[in-house]
């Protein structure tokens, strides 16, 4: 039941709305997208990903790599444990024999890498409308960076 049928019909108090509520004035700051912070946050983002796919090891440093992180995550049941819950993990992200064993951390980071890049590809998509639109709102006479 919204505020206006509880008034209305009487059966119940209506909702009570805060008057801080952004927006229920007319005065709330209206949301506002830069498409220079857009494309700022897509190349900090790229930075990462380079990370995430680069070389195992820089200047005798890991780098947070699949290949880095892989090699000091290959755990086995000796480092884990014997209980149930550890034995199930050394299965799926450790050192064993199995099937996936050890690689399914990888492919797990490999997938996340990939997402990554694609929200970065969305953020440079929506900079550029963004732009657009706003160079079409100047009448694309804007002096604005």
């Amino acid at each position: 039941m919204t505020s206006k049928d509880a008034m209305e019909s009487g059966e119940a108090e209506p909702l009570p709305v805060d008057p801080r509520w952004p927006g229920l004035d007319g005065g709330a700051a209206v949301s506002q997208f830069s498409p220079t912070r857009m494309r700022a946050l897509a190349s900090e983002l790229e930075e990462y990903i380079g990370a995430m796919k680069g070389p195992a090891y820089w200047e005798g440093y890991t780098t947070g790599s699949k290949e880095g992180l892989q090699g000091d995550s290959l755990l086995t049941e000796a480092e884990l444990g014997a209980w149930p819950a550890a034995s199930a993990l050394v299965q799926t992200v450790g050192a064993s024999d199995g099937e996936n064993g050890g690689r399914a951390l990888g492919i797990v980071y490999d997938l996340f890498a990939t997402r990554l890049e694609e929200v970065v590809k969305a953020i440079r998509l929506s900079a550029d409308e963004y732009g657009g639109a706003e160079h079409a709102n100047d009448g694309g006479n804007s002096t604005k960076a």
